[in-house]
């Protein structure tokens, strides 16, 4: 299972961070996301834990937003306490 970031809104859109590696969680900025209007599994990274979509949500500026957990996203992308890990 992971988390996906989503909108509060009632149609819900979809969050894309860019990233390539776990790494890449530590250098996001503000604004660093694109919105999707459908669930794209191939594109919308997932996050291991809430505590990593939180960090992520954060990270990127989100002062809002819903987490979604399914199984299925071909990416996903964990923070743990010790360093950065890919599952």
């Amino acid at each position: 299972m992971a988390y996906i970031l989503a909108t509060i809104d009632a149609k819900v859109r979809w969050y894309v961070v860019p990233l390539k590696t776990p790494k890449d969680i530590l250098s996001l900025e503000p604004g660093q996301f694109t919105l999707l209007d459908h669930l794209d599994l191939e594109v919308v990274p997932g996050f291991g834990d809430k505590d990593t979509a939180k960090k992520v949500a954060i990270a990127i500026g989100l002062t809002t937003w819903r987490y979604v957990k399914l199984d299925g996203p071909k990416h996903v992308y964990e923070l743990r306490e010790i360093g950065v890990v890919k599952r």
